[in-house]
């Protein structure tokens, strides 16, 4: 394979239009591994068990996950994709479960798929080895027959975040014999829980230590991480104790190439190029036809779709069985079984290439691939290193290719990949004490047991804002104080009403109905569906075609009909802000702000049908289905005389304006979120040249949660340091015009100059 793999890298060095579009090719040499003998005193049920794996040594950073583990420190481990992590936990948890038969272990995953390939993992080890110990997975798809022997006899339970939210914590009652026992708690994917999602965790975290604590039993932590800028730091932020750092990695590394690829022109004068659609295809071709195992990741679910099916078109043929290569698709929606069944074919090698959306950049098992395509810039530096890590196996070379779009992100990117090569990847941070998350966090703890006014005076487990938010509770009704105890009042189940991810709740079921057949074939999220399976769209499913029939928003139901068209449906989605109230104006930092509620509506109008092979647009529709919409806090920025923003706004030429307010909010975007503790994906940004509520130029900054969670208020609180931070990263960024560091790229998107115009207008802001 590494031959086959040396072979088509010179072919492709060797051919001169595809030469032209490689804009960088960096090769990152082959590193050995470091290793240490397994440890002496290692259980024989657990050697013999490693060993029946072809395990005989372990890479010096598993050796030290365990000696830190077993000496009862908690630990944060952050190698990159392939290195081993899951051993990290396994060895040293399976150790402690094997010496006492008492012992408990709880495993968090964030999504269902990375628990149930965890549970094959443990399985194969588990039960290849003999071993005595129980695995269980509880999570929504768990049957109610299996729940209570699980609870009664499970040494290690594999579930998520939610499960442990609504299922295990608020019923800890039926867990007494799992929590006084508990002993290790693994949280795999750490870089998962960042911002709003990461301050839910540290405040879950606290919720089970606390009923853990009441139990008799404090367990140790052990957490894993794909690369990222600040693991020990928000390690310890999430589960607010001291954390040991493992992160120089051991594991071996085959030759790596990375090239970046930008697709040649179509349309010179608009600068338009070649998709990457297109250009994913004709490379993941190349690999495939020398047998070549590659996964290439897209963007979107229907490109996914799309570069699925022209694989497979151009490879059918029924006489050589599509040369016996296998190629699937792989996206949220599918069925648990379709999944399963693709990650075990991966695994196996009876599938080799897959496209994927960021579905699998997590650490499921999917086995050793040789090549990964990334269709576009996947939005971080972290998660490009993520995806092209998919492919390497430890001793053979492997190739990854970044694809670039026409989006200017993409184009700084492919154009400059010295930046991309030595930026770091992004921090994370929460706000556990975030006044909204705690609040809800609280209403459930005090559900699951009662404070005690000595409890509340240690401050522990939850902020220093406990007491006044228990007060803020009482006042409500919903908690009440006697007898120096803090007592849940209230009927409600306070869990169910307190959700951890931002998604609408209940997905919209896609059923087959061609000839009858009333099969469901897959699953997709309300927003998304009215994007994607509006009435007429073209639902792609695994490389065969559907019409969507008649999409029933209210009962959750989609009917499609399998169809044979030329084409495929792309909806056109409109953004809009209402505001709705205005709470509170005041001039902050020298600009006017002013605190309130608003609407975002999205909608899908229309849609687009553009042909498969050339990718032309050759008709329009109408859709016909109400809004999306979101009720949240925002902060708007009104730059209006006579405050300082607003007189050095009107310095602005009036060329360079709308850029300037664009770029404004790229900056905001991008800076904002240190000073909230967020992450990036928390807030919107809407840049508003003339607003027609408020008549003047605005940027609104807001909640991408229903209800808001306090972020629009922060950003106001920390507007002065936010404005200070602006004009520092535009006075030290080096770049002439604009780059990711500051105010975005600009090349071909507005006057070049723009840069120089937001420099002085934040300047003259500030004063």
């Amino acid at each position: 394979m590494p031959n086959q793999l040396d072979e088509i890298l010179r072919d492709l060095e060797s051919d001169p239009a595809f030469r032209a579009c490689v804009t960088r090719r960096e090769r990152i040499p082959a590193r050995p591994g470091k290793y240490v003998d397994l440890p002496a005193a290692l259980d024989p049920r657990l050697r013999k068990a490693i060993e029946s794996r072809g395990i005989g040594r372990l890479y010096s950073h598993q050796a030290e996950c365990y000696e830190l583990a077993r000496a009862g420190k908690n630990l944060v481990v952050v190698t990159p994709t392939a290195s081993g992590k899951t051993l990290c936990y396994n060895l040293p948890v399976l150790e402690t479960l094997l010496q006492d038969p008492a012992a408990k272990a709880l495993y968090l995953f964030p999504t269902k798929a990375l628990s149930q390939d965890q549970q094959s993992e443990l399985n194969e080890a588990v039960l290849g080895g003999g071993i005595p110990v129980k695995v269980a997975t509880y999570d929504g798809d768990t049957p109610s027959s299996l729940r209570v022997s699980l609870r009664e006899s499970g040494r290690i339970v594999i579930t998520n975040p939610d499960m442990l939210h609504t299922g295990i914590l608020p019923n800890h009652t039926k867990w007494i014999k799992f929590l006084k026992s508990l002993r290790f708690v693994v949280i795999d994917e750490m870089h998962a829980y960042r911002g709003i999602f990461g301050s839910h965790l540290t405040n879950l975290v606290r919720r089970l230590k606390r009923v853990t604590r009441f139990y008799g039993s404090e367990p140790r932590f052990i957490l894993c991480s794909a690369t990222i800028a600040n693991p020990k730091e928000l390690a310890e932020k999430l589960v607010e104790e001291e954390v040991a750092l493992v992160d120089d990695n051991g594991a071996p590394s085959g030759e790596r190439h990375l090239l970046f690829y930008n697709p040649p022109l179509v349309d010179p004068v608009q600068g338009l190029r070649r998709s990457t659609v297109t250009e994913a295809q004709g490379l993941a071709l190349k690999f495939l036809k020398r047998r070549i195992k590659t996964i290439v990741f897209a963007r979107s679910r229907l490109r996914v779709e799309l570069i699925a099916s022209a694989v497979n078109a151009a490879l059918k043929n029924l006489f050589t069985d599509n040369d016996r290569i296998r190629f699937e698709s792989y996206r949220g929606g599918y069925l648990p079984n379709e999944r399963r069944a693709i990650e075990k074919g991966l695994r196996t090698g009876e599938i080799m290439g897959v496209a994927s959306t960021n579905a699998l950049e997590l650490g499921i098992d999917i086995g050793g691939l040789d090549a990964s395509i990334l269709a576009g810039f996947p939005g971080s530096i972290a998660s490009t290193w993520q995806q092209a890590g998919r492919a390497g196996r430890r001793q053979t070379v492997s190739v990854s290719v970044l694809i670039a779009s026409s989006l200017p992100m993409n184009q700084y990117l492919v154009n400059h990949p010295e930046y991309f090569l030595t930026k770091s990847p992004e921090a994370g941070f929460v706000d556990p004490d975030n006044m909204y998350v705690a609040v809800d966090h609280l209403k459930c703890a005090v559900f699951e047991l009662p404070f005690t006014d000595a409890e509340v005076a240690e401050g522990r487990p939850f902020s220093p804002h406990t007491e006044s938010l228990l007060s803020y509770l009482e006042e409500h009704g919903v908690v009440r104080h006697a007898g120096g105890t803090w007592y849940w009042s209230d009927r409600s189940y306070p869990a169910e009403q307190v959700s951890l991810r931002s998604a609408a709740a209940g997905n919209v079921v896609i059923v087959d109905t061609t000839a009858g057949r009333n099969e469901v074939i897959g699953e997709m999220d309300r927003p998304s569906a009215k994007e994607l399976i509006f009435d007429n769209a073209v639902y792609l499913h695994r490389g065969a075609q559907y019409i969507v029939k008649k999409l029933d928003i209210e009962n959750k139901r989609c009917d499609v009909e399998e169809s044979n068209v030329n084409y495929y449906t792309d909806a056109v989605v409109k953004t809009d802000i209402k505001v709705l109230k205005e709470d509170e104006t005041s001039e902050t930092a020298g600009v006017k702000t002013v605190l309130g509620d608003i609407l975002v509506r999205t909608q899908a109008a229309k849609f687009k049908k553009i042909r498969f092979d050339t990718h032309e647009n050759i008709g329009f529709g109408e859709i016909f289905l109400p809004p999306e919409e979101m009720h949240t806090r925002a902060l708007a920025l009104l730059f209006a005389t006579p405050t300082r923003a607003g007189e050095a706004f009107g310095r602005v030429p009036e060329t360079a304006a709308a850029a300037a307010v664009g770029r404004l909010g790229y900056l905001v975007r991008n800076t904002a979120p240190v000073f909230l503790l967020c992450d990036p994906a928390d807030i919107g940004v809407s840049e508003k040249i003339r607003d027609p509520h408020f008549g003047v130029s605005a940027l609104y900054v807001y909640d991408r949660c229903p209800g808001g969670t306090g972020l629009a208020e922060a950003f106001r609180e920390k507007l002065p340091e936010i404005l200070a931070a602006l004009r520092e990263r535009l006075g030290a960024c080096p770049c002439r015009s604009g780059c990711p560091s500051c105010v975005g790229p600009v090349e071909g998107t507005g006057p070049t100059d723009v840069k120089d115009v937001l420099k002085r207008f934040v300047s003259d802001w500030a004063g």
